[in-house]
């Protein structure tokens, strides 16, 4: 329930991926995307009485506002300062070289950029070596919650189809001549850690490469990547690398790694680092508009954390090797499947039909070197009277079976030897004898495989293979040349054994996916006849050609490997990403098509390998959550049309909106709540146990076809420990923690996202012993009222793991103010101003009391703490500091007893001019 989303400036795609040329009809999507809260627990209320009637469903509403996120979270982008490019030049960073060991072009991240495909697809250099060079960050001025700083950090991205990556810890170096943190200027660099825990004294940054060519793309890909860098932002999540928690996110437009006939390009950006904090779900909204469609509603938080000095680059390489051309998507008649090609006998092997290479002339072998099966049936003859043989053993059977003939033959020579001719005679007899049982084996093992090898061998003329590059959730359309080769009509039953891979039987769906895909064949009506669960079937005339239209649609993502908290020991500067990650994270799907006549018999085979490609994601969501519960959500999407004057509930043709889930366990809907209002898409997720990650994505859609996507999302869900605590303003409140240790000794620390109003006892490093239980004290002093998220995690400081993490949900209410102040000061840079209030004691014994305050950043106290008889007066000193611009402020003063519980509070409103 706490979320973090990023995104760049909403892009609702129309135009097809992969082989689609031309965009199905659209609606423009514009605005944010929001998220608000909603009780999917209530279903409409069936009686299950017989004669009850059906209670009617009153209209949806909206239980909670809505948090929008929109500009306010998105991470902006753009080229460092001059100064800040002085001290970025001046640190000593590896320099970016193209293949002739000359600087890459350096362009301007703020210009725009014109991409022409066949410009790119015609460059000499296929190979495109891509560089992310990790240079600084900047940390913004201390904030008032006394927030401390980081001192070293990792990030968290995913590039491509490349599996997720994770950098290793990077220690956060600050600069002698670096400027004030609050102008943005360039303040600490990235330099790597070493082993022992000390930074690195040799050149700063860290390097990761991906070789993106011809020997890793599969064939039609490459425009596919191109594309993919022209539309793409690369989101990045940046970590604390000490605590393991998220400070921030940041997201990179990739359209300047085009080199566009250049031999290397490189860019400089300066990202901003967001946190987009969350509280606990309010019923009131308050009025803050952002503009045309957008509210801020009160409870959201997004704070710029810093900005991150990143580097990237593409280098241009030629091939070594002369491989497929992967220049080109499979052209426009690869939609067009015929089997003229398989209509031949290719001759070959009856044993060997499988085999991608079919040879006219192949060389004879003996049947129990290419069979396992017989081998172990002919060592079977041999072992007579034991029974059938393990499974196990018949991968072997045809070396045990060449070891009995060598002991024959040695027996044989042995008996020679000797002069026993009578052995010899029976020896020989004896070996005689059993290899008439093998002939006999393999005449009639050849006579029962003879029917079935033929029949396997002969499919061949009847199959046709064909490869498909699909999308995640993009409806990849192709037809199938289907002749009937016989001088009979025949019935042809349709049998698919893959549920992704389907028959288009709607007339106008195939004739609105061949007009985006540009295909001018016929258009047959009522093609297919249905009959109920049975495979769909089509009439055939003797000699007979018709196209018949699939399309394989898959909403599966396949597994990946999520990264979260922990980064890798390994610190190697420049380190090739290539060497750990050459399997592709993208799943090879197959799917088989059988026509069969009306007699059983096949008259076409269409076998499909599916390569999946990588797909886009608009919009990343990140959700913490309790453990083992169920997460609510609701997203709104953009407005359909953002007419301005537009009044609410005008009557207007929406488009159908139609959502899509990769996780079948996830609840994912959308309801229309009426003409002109806003759309919501609603998730129902139930989150594992702590410290589980699951991640799925959200496509959709706004075409009645589902046919390609207008955006997808990518959602992960953190479960964690929930602890709920109510307290007071200013007072501290104690709990406990268990603490359960693993199965080895391990030295821990216990870091929190907000330290100034979370303390942990043992604070610094402690031994956690294996298998043990121990406590965890935890005190507690908000200091602001609301309901909001503190996260802690207790962190292995040898292997930077995590051990355990909460979520520690805060329910606080200020306490009464008793007294109330007011004071009047200089706004502006200066030195601050002493002023004194009175306390008297209310007991009649003397007493301790502890002073604390809201605000510690304006207002410090002569003295932490007093004494003061009973019924005395003290006068508490007091130190205002200035501000730096106009305005009011309001400090509240706790004044606790010696248990840090608060016996009164004041309010100062101060009013700086």
């Amino acid at each position: 329930m706490h979320p973090r989303s990023l995104s760049a400036a909403p892009r609702w795609r129309g135009d097809l991926p992969g082989n689609h040329p031309r965009p199905l009809p659209e609606f423009p999507l514009e605005g944010g995307v929001s998220h608000l809260e909603a009780n999917l627990g209530q279903p409409s209320l069936v009686l299950e009485t017989s004669i009850a009637e059906q209670l009617q469903e009153l209209p949806f509403t909206p239980l909670h506002a809505p948090i929008v996120v929109g500009t306010e979270t998105r991470s902006s982008a753009g080229q460092p300062s001059r100064a800040s490019m002085v001290l970025l030049q001046s640190s000593g960073f590896p320099e970016i070289l193209d293949a002739n060991k000359q600087p890459a072009e350096a362009v301007n991240p703020a210009h725009p950029v014109t991409f022409n495909p066949q410009k790119e697809e015609s460059d000499c250099l296929q190979s495109n070596e891509i560089v992310l060079q990790f240079l600084a960050f900047s940390r913004v001025a201390q904030d008032c919650r006394g927030t401390s700083w980081p001192e070293t950090v990792y990030f968290t991205f995913q590039f491509y189809r490349f599996p997720p990556a994770a950098t290793p810890r990077l220690q956060l170096v600050q600069l002698e001549e670096a400027g004030q943190p609050s102008s943005g200027a360039l303040t600490h660099i990235l330099v790597p850690v070493s082993r022992d825990g000390a930074f690195d004294a040799g050149s700063p940054g860290f390097q990761l490469r991906y070789m993106v060519g011809p020997g890793f793309l599969k064939p039609g890909e490459r425009r596919h990547f191109t594309r993919y860098l022209a539309m793409q932002t690369l989101q990045i999540d940046v970590w604390d690398g000490d605590s393991l928690l998220l400070i921030g996110s940041a997201a990179v437009h990739m359209k300047h790694l085009l080199r566009q006939g250049r031999p290397a390009v490189q860019a400089s950006h300066e990202l901003e680092v967001v946190a987009t904090e969350y509280e606990q779900d309010t019923m009131v909204v308050s009025g803050d508009v952002l503009g045309f469609g957008r509210v801020k509603p009160i409870g959201v938080h997004s704070v710029v954390k810093g900005w991150l000095y990143l580097t990237l680059a593409n280098v241009g390489h030629l091939c070594e090797q002369k491989v497929r051309d992967a220049s080109t998507l499979p052209p426009s008649r690869s939609r067009v499947i015929s089997n003229d090609g398989a209509s031949h006998f290719p001759g070959g092997s009856l044993l060997t039909s499988g085999s991608s290479r079919r040879k006219r002339v192949v060389q004879a072998q003996k049947l129990a070197d290419v069979d396992s099966e017989l081998a172990a049936m002919l060592l079977t003859h041999a072992q007579w009277g034991k029974g059938p043989q393990d499974i196990g053993r018949e991968v072997d059977a045809t070396r045990r079976r060449k070891l009995e003939r060598m002991r024959s033959v040695r027996l044989k020579e042995a008996g020679g030897a000797l002069g026993r001719r009578g052995t010899s005679v029976l020896a020989q007899q004896s070996v005689r004898t059993q290899h008439l049982r093998d002939l006999q084996v393999i005449a009639a093992y050849r006579e029962r495989m003879k029917a079935e090898s033929i029949a396997s061998l002969l499919s061949l003329s009847i199959t046709t293979e064909h490869t498909l590059h699909a999308t995640l959730g993009v409806a990849e359309f192709f037809e199938f040349v289907l002749k009937n080769p016989h001088n009979t009509q025949h019935t042809v039953t349709v049998e698919i054994d893959n549920p992704e891979l389907s028959l288009i039987v709607d007339s106008q769906e195939w004739r609105d996916l061949k007009g985006a895909a540009g295909l001018h064949t016929p258009v047959e009506e009522d093609m297919f006849h249905l009959h109920g669960s049975l495979a769909p079937q089509l009439y055939l005339r003797p000699h007979e050609t018709a196209h018949v239209p699939f399309k394989f649609q898959s909403f599966s993502a396949g597994p990946l490997a999520v990264t979260q908290a922990s980064p890798g020991l390994s610190n190697e500067k420049g380190m090739d990403a290539m060497s750990p990650w050459k399997s592709s994270t993208v799943p090879t799907k197959h799917a088989k098509v059988l026509f069969r006549a009306s007699d059983g018999k096949p008259i076409a085979v269409l076998c499909l390998t599916v390569e999946l490609q990588p797909h886009m994601v608009d919009q990343v969501f990140r959700f913490y959550h309790p453990e083992l519960t169920f997460l609510k959500k609701a997203i709104r999407l953009p407005p359909w049309h953002t007419l301005p004057g537009a009044q609410v509930g005008m009557p207007g043709e929406d488009p159908p909106v139609h959502i899509r889930c990769s996780d079948p366990n996830v609840i994912c809907e959308t309801q229309h709540v009426g003409p002109g209002e806003p759309r919501d898409v609603f998730l129902k997720v139930a989150s594992g146990p702590s410290p589980e990650i699951k991640d799925f994505f959200v496509t959709i859609y706004s075409d009645r076809w589902l046919a390609v996507p207008t955006q997808t999302w990518q959602v992960y869900l953190h479960s964690l420990q929930r602890v709920d605590v109510s307290c007071i303003t200013g007072q501290l409140t104690r709990l406990s923690l268990v603490l359960r240790g693993t199965k080895t000794v391990r030295k821990v620390r216990a870091f929190t996202s907000h330290p100034q109003e979370l303390k942990t006892d043992p604070k610094g490093v402690f031994v956690l012993p294996p298998r043990g239980v121990q406590d965890l004290h935890v005190g507690v002093r908000p200091l602001r009222a609301g309901s909001r998220f503190i996260h802690l995690n207790l962190v292995d400081v040898d292997c930077h793991q995590l051990v355990a993490s909460w979520l520690v949900c805060l329910s606080c209410r200020q306490p009464l103010i008793s007294k109330a102040f007011e004071i009047m000061l200089a706004a502006g840079e200066g030195k601050g101003v002493n002023k004194s209030i009175t306390y008297t004691n209310p007991y009649p014994s003397r007493r301790t009391f502890h002073l604390h305050s809201d605000h510690p950043e304006l207002l410090r106290f002569r003295e932490d703490s007093f004494q003061v008889g009973g019924g005395e007066t003290y006068t508490i000193g007091m130190q205002f500091a200035p501000s730096r611009r106009a305005g009011e402020e309001e400090i509240l003063i706790y004044i606790n007893d010696h248990e840090d519980k608060n016996e009164e509070a004041f309010c100062v409103k101060v009013i700086y001019q």
